[in-house]
């Protein structure tokens, strides 16, 4: 093939000029400029009135800030595990009111509403005891929910003494010792962990009982007891006979055993006139000199209360033994504990036991006045001669006796 064929095909791809490319390339410069990002104009300032407003906007946001981490400072108590112990002062605040209104309505009970007004107080009293124990104090509270139970006991028990007929001064005493712990065993020292904590002296207080004196007075009236021990008046009972006026009338027995010195074994005051009750009637009513049949009426009753007065003045049941109380040390208090736990086994087998450490301490007065208490005697958590005697006893006595 010669040349000329090569020269025909070039012909379709005409050369560029120089002037073309020259052209070509200041339109590439000036379609580059076009595409540079243009400098925006600086924005004009808001007016003054905008910006006042959005300050104000920024000052009540950080104003409501403040106040949501104060509200979550106080309400925690201000850190530290505050809150806790707020909140289980919350909690035991509403049990002890109820429990301290149960107390003021024993002083409107009268014949006719006693039972129920009665009855009505001892469920407030259990329900309140169920809410304590359902709540878990801070670890250094421990002892005071510990006591705060101990008190709500005794006041079930003295409410449990009037509804059974009980004289009016044992109970009113069991429920006046439930205030002397709520007040010396709870409350004080409750507070002083408080006020440890920087959190103020804010435990409630809950006294059950404002009037001891005036109170027997008006519960003696409307329950037919008297002050010094037995029911005036009630229905004849004898063997076979049940219900709470046969408990009464076996706690009433237990007393006089316990005071005269007899050797009967005290009975359990079970609600069932049995043959331990018939024989322990008897006892009763041939000391006094009455016919001897076993059967309780009025005489007997009045018998029962004569022997207890005449047993409590003539020095029955004195002991040489030291007495003691809180603060006191030694091996006395280390004896006296180890029979309180012996007593605890056999009547409280759930309660944990006393430490025999020889201090008596607030464990061994709470535990020697729930004895004082269960024999009758005034709870006030010192041992004296009763006090020793009354555990002796209960100790001796046997579970199966009616």
């Amino acid at each position: 093939m010669d040349e000329s064929e090569f020269d025909f095909e070039f012909d379709f791809f005409p050369e560029h000029s120089t002037a073309t490319a020259e052209t070509d390339e200041e339109l590439f410069w000036e379609e580059s400029r076009e595409d540079q990002p243009r400098r925006r104009a600086p924005a004009a300032s808001p007016p003054p009135h905008v910006v006042q407003r959005r300050r104000i906007a920024a000052g009540a946001a950080v104003a409501v800030l403040l106040l949501i981490i104060l509200i979550v400072v106080l309400t925690s108590g201000g850190g530290g595990g505050g809150g806790a112990y707020r909140g289980y002062v919350n909690d035991v605040s509403p049990i002890a009111a109820d429990s301290e209104q149960a107390g003021a309505s024993l002083g409107s009970l009268t014949t006719k509403n006693a039972s129920s007004k009665l009855d009505s107080a001892i469920q407030q009293t259990v329900d309140d005891i169920n809410r304590m124990q359902a709540l878990t104090p801070p670890k250094d509270l421990t002892p005071a929910q510990a006591q705060a139970l101990a008190a709500l006991d005794l006041r079930l028990l003295g409410l449990q003494q009037l509804r059974s007929g009980t004289s009016s001064t044992a109970a009113v005493a069991t429920l006046v010792a439930s205030d002397r712990i709520w007040d010396s065993a709870v409350r004080t020292p409750a507070n002083a962990v408080l006020q440890a904590k920087g959190l103020g002296g804010v435990f409630p207080a809950s006294t059950f009982v404002a009037a001891p004196k005036s109170l027997q007075k008006s519960l003696a009236t409307a329950l037919g007891t008297t002050t010094s021990g037995g029911t005036t008046t009630g229905a004849v009972l004898k063997l076979g006979g049940t219900g709470q006026d046969v408990a009464a009338w076996q706690n009433s027995l237990n007393q006089w055993i316990q005071a005269s010195g007899s050797s009967l074994t005290p009975l359990t005051a079970d609600g069932t006139f049995g043959p331990g009750t018939q024989e322990a009637t008897v006892a009763l009513q041939n000391a006094a000199g009455l016919a001897p049949d076993g059967i309780v009426g009025p005489s007997t009753r009045q018998a029962l209360q004569q022997q207890l007065r005449a047993a409590g003045s003539n020095g029955t049941g004195t002991s040489t033994a030291a007495t003691l109380k809180l603060g006191d040390t030694g091996q006395d208090v280390v004896e006296w504990q180890t029979k309180l736990n012996q007593w605890l086994l056999k009547t409280a087998p759930t309660q944990t036991p006393l430490v025999t450490d020889g201090n008596f301490g607030q464990g061994t007065q709470t535990a020697t006045q729930q004895l004082q208490t269960a024999a009758g005697l005034t709870p006030t958590g010192g041992v004296d001669a009763q006090t020793r005697q009354a555990l002796a006893t209960a100790l001796a006595s046997s579970p199966n006796r009616g």
